[in-house]
């Protein structure tokens, strides 16, 4: 089989990872601009400086660019969280960091915990995949205990009261936020003192 030419020192197969990262980082951040019905494939290849031909030979729909976009959302919100962590008090640092980005980046946190449908098994899959690394953040003693029902608890409340705020345009400020959200990742723990009391 003839190997596919390379352009400019690079081979088929890095100039096609090159484009779909591109297209991936289009579709974030005109998904942060406009919002999902704003994100077509059109504006998607645009703000990419590429042809729709790029995108199709990358993905097959619009629904599976807004995987991957939440996907690198997400990888892009834990790297600054771990650069924020205070080991002297993980947990607390963990929540400011994590509230503190979502304020600087309305547009994503909008699109990705308001608007986003995560019906599809593919969304799904990356939504559950982001569930357990912040398990591991917020409630790492239900996480290293394999509590589900308690990290679903736990991580369930914070995320509720993340979409309430930003629903409400960050009004609260974040120190206020945190400590309305602290509480519940220590739900385990309180449940555990009190059991041992009886």
């Amino acid at each position: 089989m003839k190997e596919k030419r390379r352009y400019s020192g690079q081979s088929f197969e890095d100039r096609l990872t090159e484009r779909r990262a591109r297209l991936v980082r289009a579709a974030l951040d005109v998904a942060g601009r406009f919002g999902l019905e704003g994100t077509s494939v059109a504006a998607i290849c645009a703000e990419a400086g590429l042809t729709a031909r790029y995108f199709y030979e990358s993905f097959p729909s619009r629904d599976a660019i807004f995987v991957e976009a939440y996907r690198l959302a997400q990888a892009e919100l834990f790297e600054d969280i771990e650069e924020r962590l205070d080991k002297r008090d993980p947990i607390k640092s963990a929540l400011t960091a994590f509230f503190e980005v979502l304020e600087s980046h309305p547009g994503p946190a909008r699109v990705f915990l308001l608007d986003l449908d995560d019906h599809g098994p593919q969304m799904r899959a990356a939504s559950q995949e982001g569930a357990a690394r912040f398990a591991g953040l917020f409630a790492p003693k239900a996480a290293k205990a394999g509590d589900a029902l308690m990290i679903a608890g736990q991580l369930g409340a914070i995320v509720q009261i993340a979409r309430r705020w930003i629903g409400e345009e960050f009004a609260t400020p974040v120190t206020k936020v945190v400590a309305t959200a602290l509480p519940f990742t220590q739900v385990s723990r309180t449940i555990g003192k009190t059991t041992g009391k009886r």
